[in-house]
């Protein structure tokens, strides 16, 4: 298992590479003066949405792992609290604060206090405010998985496949019923796209956890038989209504292929015994950090080239500007994980080894 937990690791390294590539494909073939140079590969990757697959790919991972770190201890729940707590928001606020001071240094405009304070929570977009970083929806829907796995242990059903499978059909309920309600001439809330896909994304992140199960256990196929077929007959759907010349929603291939690709992707990772790049591995393990930070020297890197004193650096095709922002991103992960994430995490296991003792102690 521990192989295999290497080789998840290299495929969070690939999977922020893949965002990397997304986002910057989009912001600089958008530039006219990059543009002109050339744009073959920044299409392909637009095109073929490398940054949903990378997202998907994330959403299995974390479905196989997160689950897993509650142990079956009395203050393992209040423990899995804190380390999640110390393993993401550090770095979020971080990631949060350079983004607004990247704002208003390039713009000299602010988003106002109450958006703001709403993204400190994560949670920004149930309450009907934008994020920041438009990525930042995806930490939403981390956040909700971990509420859920934290209620199923608190019932003590988190071994029990049956409760995971219909947690994941109830996400794939919520996602299908809200897209046939659009379809009715009927006044709905508004809501951004982003928050009508999180129970589909949920339901992704539940087969990750049935995957597993099956994996380790070697049993239980059928449940997570069930979850990947239901969660994933829908982009096949999509695929498959596309054909036929009934296309259900704008961009069809651009829907579908990217969640096909990425379940393939995991299994490969999973089922095929080879040994990571080690480079990978590591990158993996800054995986969030660069994730967090790339839209901020992608953002920067676009406005100083947009600058009169940067004219000459203008002179590239949009490969050249999606390289650039990838090492810069990678370099900046680096510092931030050994200056932030790493510390905080380490915070994090020690607080919560002590509040752990301290139960012992009492108990």
């Amino acid at each position: 298992m521990n192989s295999r937990l290497l080789n998840l690791d290299a495929l969070r390294g690939l999977a922020a590479i893949l965002v990397v590539w997304q986002h910057s494909s989009e912001v600089f073939i958008r530039n006219s003066s990059i543009a002109q140079h050339g744009t073959v590969l920044a299409e392909f990757v637009n095109q073929l949405d490398f940054g949903r697959i990378g997202v998907i790919c994330f959403f299995l991972i974390s479905g196989f792992v997160i689950p897993f770190s509650l142990s079956s201890t009395q203050s393992s729940l209040k423990n899995f609290a804190i380390r999640r707590f110390f393993r993401l928001y550090p770095a979020y606020w971080t990631s949060l604060f350079m983004a607004l001071g990247l704002t208003w240094l390039i713009s000299d405009w602010m988003y106002p206090a109450a958006t703001i304070a709403a993204n400190t929570t994560m949670l920004q977009g149930l309450m009907g405010f934008d994020n920041v970083q438009g990525l930042y929806w995806t930490l939403t829907v981390e956040l909700i998985f971990y509420c859920l796995c934290a209620l199923i242990f608190a019932k003590r059903q988190l071994a029990n496949p049956l409760v995971l499978l219909l947690f994941c059909w109830g996400g794939l309920s919520l996602f299908v019923g809200w897209q046939l309600l659009e379809k009715l001439p009927i006044k709905l809330p508004e809501m951004a796209p982003s928050v009508t896909y999180i129970p589909f994304c949920i339901a992704v992140m539940f087969c990750g956890t049935l995957i597993r199960h099956c994996y380790v256990r070697k049993t239980n196929y059928w449940y997570a038989i069930l979850a990947v077929a239901g969660t994933f007959s829908i982009p096949l759907m999509v695929l498959f209504l596309y054909f036929v010349g009934k296309p259900v929603t704008e961009d069809p291939l651009r829907f579908a292929l990217p969640h096909l690709i990425a379940l393939a992707i995991f299994f490969v990772v999973l089922l095929v015994p080879f040994r990571p790049w080690r480079s990978l591995v590591a990158l993996g393990t800054i995986s969030y950090s660069v994730y967090l930070f790339h839209p901020i020297v992608m953002r920067g890197l676009n406005w100083s080239i947009q600058q009169s004193w940067a004219q000459s650096f203008s002179a590239y095709s949009v490969e050249v500007y999606m390289l650039a922002t990838t090492l810069v991103s990678i370099a900046l992960g680096s510092l931030v994980y050994k200056l932030i994430e790493k510390p905080a995490i380490n915070m994090g296991r020690h607080l919560s080894r002590k509040t752990e003792h301290k139960e012992m102690a009492i108990a």
